[in-house]
């Protein structure tokens, strides 16, 4: 589908950058003001969100991923003139199955491409924030499946590539486009990183990302990354969730 904008002067550039940055940070600043207000709201009946990891868990993931990011894509979307026009949403069919397939795989092979490099070459990743709590709490990883496959995968996608990538593409053209969008994903999830070998850890984000964003552009259905990313992450759940009970922790990295 080419929509892409005929306006293509400095000017115009400038514009969309600031506005999907704006809207990227946006949407973790609402998230993150649902995040208090639902504990305060909770707290005011004796219950201690921060205090109980599981409920900490899926308080964020609600109001982060759920209605952070889906408020903020949702409300910039009313004040277009295209409104919702701009989104490519579609009831999936057999072709958009395909694509889910294709792009599950896709990024698995990523993922464990790019793992098998940096062990070749002794380069250090950054680790989830996520890994050591899940298994200091495995139940957690077993709530994160739906969480996934419900909230994160269609909140994150709704805003990254339903918004955030479909401005870029329109503006600059889908390659560029696309990669832009990946960079801004990869540096959002800057927060959720820790330890040494933040870098290279981000650029394996930006691939991954970059999966989800052709999957996408050629699908033209929200619905085939959402699937995917909702998948992927909840996958990596369920075999870190084996590794924590069995004694074999693997790794992970959850987009």
């Amino acid at each position: 589908m080419d929509t892409r904008t005929t306006d293509t002067g400095p000017l115009a550039y400038a514009i969309t950058l600031v506005t999907v940055l704006a809207i990227g940070f946006a949407g973790f600043a609402v998230g993150s003001i649902f995040t208090l207000v639902a504990a305060a709201l909770l707290g005011a009946f004796g219950i201690d969100v921060f205090g109980r990891p599981v409920l900490q868990i899926v308080v964020g993931v609600v109001t982060l991923q759920g209605l952070g990011f889906g408020s903020v894509a949702l409300f910039y979307l009313s004040t277009r003139d295209e409104g919702f026009d701009l989104l490519m949403l579609s009831m999936p069919d057999l072709r958009d199955l395909i694509w889910i397939a294709a792009g599950l795989v896709s990024l698995f092979v990523v993922l464990i491409g790019v793992s098998l490099v940096q062990m070749t070459f002794g380069i250090e990743s950054a680790e989830h924030g996520l890994q050591e709590l899940g298994t200091q709490n495995p139940e957690i990883l077993l709530v994160l499946v739906p969480l996934s496959i419900l909230l994160v995968g269609p909140g994150e996608e709704l805003l990254f590539r339903g918004v955030i990538q479909q401005l870029l593409r329109n503006r600059f053209g889908v390659a560029v486009g696309i990669a832009i969008a990946s960079v801004i994903f990869a540096v959002a999830h800057v927060g959720s990183l820790t330890g040494e070998g933040l870098l290279p850890t981000l650029v394996t984000y930006v691939l991954l990302s970059v999966v989800l964003g052709v999957s996408y552009e050629y699908s033209e259905n929200l619905v085939v990354p959402s699937v995917i990313h909702g998948l992927f992450n909840a996958i990596q759940f369920l075999i870190l969730y084996w590794g924590t009970t069995t004694g074999n922790v693997p790794a992970l990295l959850l987009i």
